[in-house]
C-alpha cells in the first residue's frame, strides 16, 4: 500500500511540476501560480508535501510568496519551481527550472537536468550515495560549472520530507549503502559561483516544532500535519495569523527556514525526482 502511494504522489507531484513549467511566463504574479499549484494537488486527491517553493536566480530554495505580495515574473529571471505532494503521509519532491524569456543559462539547466538523469542510472541495490554523489558532481562540472556543496537530496518517510540519509552532490566518501523500500529524492543543484549557500534572509516557510494548548498554535498544527507550511496557509487558516506567527515565533514552537543564495550575482538551476527503490530496480515516481 505505501508503494503505491508514493507512485501515486509521485504522479499527481510530476503533473502539477509540469503544469507549473508551462505557465512559469513574464508578468505572472508568483503568489497566483503557488496558490494554482497547491489547489491543484489538492484537488488530485493529494495533500501538498510542502509550500510550493518559487526560488529565483541565486536563490536555491525555501522561498514561496507572501498572502499580501503582487511580485510577478520578469525577464531574464532563472526560476526554480519545488513542490510536493503527499498521501497517507507518503511524499513526493520535484523541481524544475525555467527561464523567463531569455535563453542565457540553457546550458545551466542541462547540466542539472543531465546531472540528475546520470545519478538516477547509478541508483540500484547496494550501491553508495557516495557514487550518486561523484557522478552529479562530474556531469555538473563536464558543463564548467559547481554542484552546491552544502545542499543534498534526503530520504522519504511518512509525514518527514527530509529524512536520515542524504544524498550529497559530489562524492563525500559516505559508506550508506541503498536498499530495497527506501524512498528518497535526488536534486542536483548545479551555480555559476562556488556551490555554497547561506541561509539569508525570511522565505515565508516555516513548521511547528513542538505542540501546545493554544488553540491557534492547535490550527496551525492541523493544517501542516506536521509538515512545512507557508504564511498563505496560515493566512487561509487565522484572521490574525501575523500575530499567532509572531508569537509562536517567540515561544519557539515554530522554525522558519530561511531562503538559501548563492553568492549576489552568480545563479542556480535545480533538477529533482523521488525515485522508490524496489529489489529489481529504481522506480522514478515523479516522472
Amino acid at each position: 500500500m505505501e508503494y503505491d502511494d508514493y507512485v501515486q504522489s509521485g504522479k499527481i507531484a510530476s503533473r502539477a511540476r509540469q503544469e507549473g513549467y508551462r505557465m512559469i511566463e513574464e508578468g505572472l504574479e508568483l503568489r497566483k501560480l503557488a496558490d494554482y499549484l497547491e489547489d491543484l494537488i489538492r484537488s488530485e486527491g493529494a495533500n501538498i508535501g510542502f509550500p510550493v517553493n518559487l526560488s529565483i536566480n541565486n536563490e536555491a530554495a525555501h522561498f514561496t510568496p507572501a498572502p499580501d505580495t503582487d511580485v510577478r515574473f520578469q525577464q531574464g529571471d532563472l526560476v526554480k519551481l519545488d513542490l510536493g505532494a503527499e498521501i497517507n503521509g507518503c511524499l513526493a519532491d520535484t523541481a524544475v527550472s525555467k527561464e523567463v524569456s531569455t535563453d542565457k543559462w540553457k546550458n545551466l539547466i542541462q547540466a542539472s537536468q543531465e546531472a540528475t538523469e546520470n545519478a538516477i542510472k547509478k541508483v540500484r541495490v547496494g550501491a553508495l550515495t557516495s557514487e550518486i554523489g561523484r557522478e552529479i558532481e562530474s556531469t555538473i562540472k563536464k558543463y564548467g560549472y559547481n554542484p552546491i556543496y552544502n545542499l543534498t537530496g534526503h530520504t522519504l518517510e511518512k509525514y518527514v520530507l527530509h529524512a536520515g540519509t542524504s544524498f550529497p552532490n559530489y562524492d563525500d566518501g559516505s559508506r550508506v549503502k541503498l536498499y530495497p523500500g527506501m524512498t528518497f529524492a535526488i536534486e542536483p543543484f548545479a551555480t555559476t559561483g562556488k556551490g555554497r549557500v547561506k541561509g539569508l534572509e525570511f522565505g515565508n516557510i516555516m513548521i511547528c516544532l513542538k505542540e501546545d494548548t493554544d488553540e491557534s498554535l492547535k490550527t496551525l498544527r492541523r493544517v501542516s500535519r506536521g509538515l512545512p507550511f507557508s504564511m498563505r496557509d496560515a493566512a487561509r487558516s487565522l484572521a490574525n495569523y501575523d500575530y499567532v506567527i509572531k508569537e509562536a515565533q517567540k515561544k519557539k514552537y515554530i522554525y522558519f527556514y530561511p531562503v538559501l543564495k548563492e553568492n549576489k550575482g552568480e545563479m542556480v538551476a535545480q533538477t529533482e525526482h523521488s525515485v522508490f527503490l524496489r529489489e529489481d530496480g529504481p522506480v522514478i515516481t515523479t516522472l
